[in-house]
Parts: structure tokens; sequence; C-alpha cells
């Protein structure tokens, strides 16, 4: 009962956190939105937002090996140094090979003029690695348990860029660049302060090598589908469809998000329980834990998610005026799908507990590919509502696949060869060799 009650803490803590940092994220926006030309401000999101989504999708994979191996170490009491400094090194050499290539491509591409790109492809390197950094600072204190510290520094990150951002309406600034300079030399500062002294105290600690690049390979593509999973059928909407069909599906996102709000939390909480001993040495209780999280939450959950459909009806025609009418059947074709999701919200991370790192990666990716063609034929038969509900029906059948597979993990004695994790988690479960 006392790991399951700090456990209960860490979600409490992280979720209180991330709720802070999101209203402060949130009001940032407003402040520039309210303070900058139109053009300005497109600059400022798409710097935040590729700053962001490029971080996730470069380095997400080794952070989440780290993660992986650092909360086992942790829960194991082993005494052997933190790779921190090792993998920090390793996503900052793999950020800049990416600005690289993305600087080469829009000088290719001619994609605006030489100035630009060379400032835009700069700040957003700056940002990117500042961002990554400071991630890789919370996944750190998350693996180590210190869930309040890492939330802590997340919230400290928000909180910088809203203060700095309090310059626009006083006119400090001029345009968006010098916006996005300012944030990205803060957030700078905040990813040097948090990081520095961990990277130091973890310097000439050798990353495991074994399985390295497969394993780093799988995951940076799973952490690459994750990323657009999220917004692939805003973007599917945006290219097929109207302005009228992105709004409208736009907002019924952002409801949605708000309905399923504890759902970072939770997730930053699961990768971490479930890398503890207890739950990797056990098929066993990796099974129970599906069962019981399934058992656990699927009542209430769907109890709240009936409500919020019938409360949709007339609930987001005042929200937003009734310009939007087809933002509610839009949300409510989603909620099952979040439904799924979320009584399955274990399932993805105990494969990585699992080390089918690949397995996870392809099933994402096939289900992303299926995803974009159904959606395509979907958006010419029935239009936006259709990209809905492919979408939902993907995403469920996505779920459902990982939970059949996690539920029958590989036993020692069948374990894929590519699977042969490392000489340590050799040396500490003997009794089971991991399957990557």
């Amino acid at each position: 009962m006392k790991r399951l009650s700090k456990f209960r803490r860490g979600f409490i803590a992280t979720f209180v956190m991330d709720v802070i940092a999101r209203g402060m994220s949130a009001l940032t926006l407003i402040v520039l939105l309210r303070s900058l030309s139109v053009g300005d401000f497109a600059f400022i999101v798409l710097l935040l937002y590729a700053g962001q989504f490029l971080g996730s999708a470069v380095t997400g994979g080794i952070r989440l090996r780290y993660m992986r191996l650092e909360a086992e170490r942790v829960s194991r009491g082993h005494e052997k140094p933190s790779t921190f400094h090792a993998t920090l090194l390793n996503g900052t050499a793999l950020i800049l090979a990416a600005a690289i290539l993305g600087l080469v491509g829009a000088t290719v591409l001619n994609v605006g003029n030489a100035t630009d790109r060379l400032i835009f492809l700069g700040l957003g390197t700056g940002y990117t690695l500042a961002n990554a950094t400071i991630e890789m600072t919370i996944f750190h204190y998350q693996a180590q348990l210190a869930f309040l510290k890492a939330g802590a520094i997340q919230a400290s990150r928000n909180a910088v860029q809203l203060v700095l951002a309090l310059g626009a309406p006083i006119g400090l600034y001029e345009s968006g660049a010098e916006v996005g300079l300012v944030l990205t030399i803060g957030v700078s500062c905040v990813a040097l302060i948090v990081a520095v002294p961990l990277a130091l105290s973890t310097r000439g600690s050798k990353e495991d090598r074994v399985g390295y690049r497969k394993e780093t390979a799988a995951l940076t593509l799973y952490s690459l589908v994750s990323a657009s999973w999220a917004y692939r059928d805003l973007f599917l909407v945006a290219a097929l469809l109207n302005d009228e069909a992105v709004a409208a599906y736009g907002a019924a996102l952002r409801y949605v998000s708000i309905i399923m709000g504890p759902v970072p939390a939770l997730v930053s909480v699961l990768r971490v329980r479930t890398a503890q001993q207890d739950i990797i040495d056990s098929n066993e209780a990796q099974i129970e834990m599906m069962v019981r999280w399934a058992k656990q939450s699927a009542l209430p959950t769907f109890a709240i998610l009936s409500v919020a459909a019938i409360a949709a009806i007339w609930a987001i025609p005042i929200l937003d005026g009734g310009r939007y009418p087809q933002s509610v059947p839009i949300f409510q074709i989603l909620l099952p799908m979040s439904f799924a999701q979320f009584i399955t919200l274990p399932n993805s991370t105990l494969l990585i507990t699992q080390q089918r790192y690949t397995t996870l990666a392809w099933v994402n990716a096939a289900a992303l590919a299926l995803n974009v063609v159904l959606a395509v034929i979907a958006a010419e038969l029935v239009g936006v509502l259709g990209i809905a509900a492919v979408g939902a029906l993907v995403c469920t059948a996505q779920v459902t696949t990982v939970t059949y597979l996690a539920a029958h993990p590989p036993q020692a004695a069948t374990a894929e060869p590519s699977a042969k994790a490392s000489p340590e988690a050799m040396r500490v479960s003997s009794a089971r060799e991991p399957n990557a």
C-alpha cells in the first residue's frame, strides 16, 4: 500500500502542476494574441509548436528509453550512475542533425528568403534544444519518483515564458522574431539552471550501447507517430476540406482534451509505475494491472463521457455562439474513442515495460497510415463527420491491438532474438529475458 499511495500522490502532484503550467501557457498565448499582429503571432505559434513537436519527435525515443531504464534502476536500488549526461548529449546531437537537414530542405525548396529561413531555423533550433533539455530533466525526476519537482520545473518554464510575453503589450518587442528570441533565451536559462547540475553530476557515465540503436530507432518512430497522432485528423481536415470544417473539428478536439484533462498526468505516472521491479519481473502483475485498471475506470469513465455527450447538445452551441454546429456530432463521435483510450491507458507503457519497442512502433505506424487512407475516402463520401468516424474507429482498433499484445507478454523461453536488452537487465532479471 505504501508504493500505491506514493504513486497516487505522484499523480495528484503531476496533475496539479500540469493544470498550472497549461493555464500559464494559455495566458501566454492570449497576451501575445492581443499584442502582436496576425503575421507576428503566426510566427510565434509556429515557432512554439514546431519546437515542441520536433523535440518530442526527434528526442522522444531516447527519453522514453532513458526513463524506462532509469526508473527500473531506481526501483531495484542499484548504485550504477545515471546516464543523464550521455543521453542529453545524444539528444542534442539529434536535434542539431535535424536542424541541418531542415536548413538544407528549406533551401532546396526555396521556402521564404534566406534571411527569414536562418532566423526561423536558428530560433527554432535554440528553442527546441532548450525545451527538449527541460523535458529530459522532467523525465529524470519522474523516474526518481520526484513528481512534484518535475512538475515544478514544467511550471517554471511556462512561468518564465508568461513573464517575458508581458513585455509585448508595453512595446518592448517590435516583431515576432524579437519575441521568439526573448522566449528562446528565457527557456534556455531555465534549461541551464535545471539540467547543468544533473549533467555535471552524471558526467563520465556511459550509455549502455547493447541494443541502443535498434531500441532508440523503434522508440523514435513511436514518438514521431504519437506526436503526429494527436493532430492527424485536424491536418487531414485542413488538407481535404474547408476552413469551417477545420474550425469545427479543432473546437471539438479542444472540448475532448478538456474532458480528458487528467490523461497527461496519468500517462507520466504510469510510465514510471510500469517500470518498477514488481511489474517488470512478473507477467502476472502486468496482466493484473491491465484488468484492474479497466475494471476500476470503465464505469466512472462511461458515466462522465455519457453526461458529456448529452450536455454537448446545448453546451457547445452556447460556448461557440452556434457558429460551428458540426462540433457537436464530431465531439460525440470522438467520445467512444476516448473511452477506449482511457480504459486501456496503461497498455502502451506495458509494451515498453516488456521492451517490445519495435512492435509498439509498427502497430502505431500502421494505424496512422490506415487512418490517412480511410480518411481521404471518408472525406470524399461523408465529409468532416466521416473523417471523425474513421479516426475514432482506427484509434479504437489500435488500442485494442495494443491491449491484446500487452496481455500476451513473451515468456523467457520464447523471447524474440532481438530482445536481449542489456547485460544489466540480464543480471537483475535472469529469470526473464525481455523482448524488444
